[in-house]
């Protein structure tokens, strides 16, 4: 929110009651208010979790993201995000805690084989919408020598196991299997 201006709280009581200075102060308050406005959106655009649309459009033409338009600005700002949180190379305690500061801890499982050369990594449903993200960072760090997998981690029958049948005939097998459930 924007600073709220007014004139003539600047001026002396005295001038408060001339017209002139009531239609110049109408006129200039929301100058001044759109003036803040813009200072403020300029600091926040300083930083990628306050940014508005044209502060992450920035971040992005910098980057050298390509950005659908179905995105929404909280998938653009992760995306971007990602980006600057990659480093290579990296260890498997840094990749944790990238994926932990991204994701959440809990939200994936991570399995590393050295010997076979791969790297497996299910994201939880519930951060499904950064899963594009997720995947584009890895390819970025992880050496071209490993087989990187990543999946989503689809609900699981010991899950479901608590919901009666009646309550999951509801639900089709795509829900069932890809949504979140309370």
């Amino acid at each position: 929110m924007a600073k709220e201006v007014n004139i003539l709280s600047y001026l002396p009581p005295v001038l408060h009651d001339i017209k002139e200075l009531i239609q110049i102060a109408n006129i200039e308050n929301p100058v001044l208010e759109s003036l803040w406005q813009e200072i403020e959106n300029t600091l926040n655009n300083q930083f990628v979790i306050t940014a508005n649309e044209k502060g992450a459009s920035r971040y992005e033409k910098m980057l050298k993201i390509n950005v659908p338009g179905t995105d929404s600005l909280e998938t653009r700002k992760f995306r971007i995000l990602t980006r600057f949180q990659e480093q290579a190379p990296y260890t498997n305690r840094v990749l944790k805690q990238l994926l932990d500061s991204l994701l959440g801890q809990g939200q994936y499982e991570l399995k590393r084989d050295v010997a076979a050369k791969t790297l497996s990594v299910k994201i939880e449903l519930t951060v499904k919408g950064q899963f594009d993200a997720v995947v584009v960072m890895l390819e970025r760090i992880t050496p071209q020598n490993m087989v990187l997998t990543v999946e989503l981690r689809y609900n699981q029958h010991s899950k479901l196991a608590q919901y009666t049948h009646a309550q999951l005939a509801a639900f089709t097998h795509k829900q069932l299997r890809e949504e979140v459930l309370n």
